[in-house]
């Protein structure tokens, strides 16, 4: 008989110990790791969810004061081998939810597992602007065109421009529209302009309510002659649900055309 394959993974070791001892091969290599692996640390198996016990894909987990850390997969799941045994702490964040720190104690040579739980943190204020208006243009008054638009103006953190906001900018480029915009920041790849955002890597770009797949290149050939309005969130607790379809996202540029049918 022979050691199934598995046994030479890390996470099936201690498993593998009684089969080799019942072969009567305890000094084959997996005996011996598993006893070591034993006798040295243990593995620690965590569960992140959120506050209503969802699944939590890509939280961090870190045993605090070493280099053992990784992120949760689509089950929210998390494996470190090899922890130290003893006194230890867990670390656990993720983008848009409080840290956690927790306290666990570590048995030589054992699967430890453990649930967190994440809450959301509140928006930061300082870094949006809030606009209270929820009234149409006139030239809008009598169509259902932009009523999303205005109803998120009032009641969502982030920054919004209307029309007359980009007309009174003069503005020649589409990206020197959000200059200005808090924690928005416009770098260049040789002559290619893209947009940055502080604390922030996964940004979507919406055309119309539409996803774009090359968004920043998308959005910098547009006019802004072409452009009725733009919705910047900067933050994943300020994305509307309807702009925020991918786990990891943390920010979005929304960009709605101008519709020539109505009277400027």
């Amino acid at each position: 008989m022979t050691v199934p394959r598995s046994c030479f993974t890390k996470l099936s070791l201690l498993h593998c110990a009684t089969f080799a001892l019942a072969l009567g091969i305890a000094n084959h290599p997996a005996m011996a790791r598993a006893q070591d692996l034993q006798s040295r640390a243990s593995i620690v198996v965590a569960f992140v969810t959120d506050s209503s016990g969802r699944p939590l894909e890509g939280a961090e987990v870190e045993v605090v004061g070493t280099s053992l850390r990784g992120n949760t997969d689509g089950q929210g799941r998390v494996a470190l081998l090899a922890v130290p045994a003893g006194k230890a702490v867990l670390r656990v964040r993720r983008l848009g939810f409080a840290e956690q720190k927790i306290s666990i104690s570590v048995t030589p040579g054992t699967l430890d597992e453990g649930r967190y739980k994440l809450l959301p943190v509140a928006a930061n204020l300082r870094d949006v602007t809030v606009r209270a208006s929820q009234l149409k243009p006139e030239r809008y008054a009598k169509t259902g065109r932009f009523d999303d638009f205005y109803r998120r103006r009032s009641e969502a953190y982030g920054t919004f421009l209307t029309r007359e906001d980009i007309d009174a900018r003069a503005a020649q480029k589409p990206e020197d529209l959000v200059r200005m915009v808090p924690g928005v920041r416009i770098r260049y790849r040789g002559m290619t302009p893209y947009i940055q955002f502080l604390r922030c890597e996964s940004v979507n770009v919406y055309i119309d309510g539409i996803r774009s797949h090359d968004g920043f290149r998308d959005f910098t050939s547009l006019s802004p002659l072409d452009i009725e309005a733009m919705e910047v969130y900067h933050g994943i607790a300020t994305v509307p649900p309807e702009f925020s379809p991918e786990p990891n996202d943390c920010a979005a540029i929304v960009v709605w055309t101008r519709w020539h049918g109505a009277q400027k």
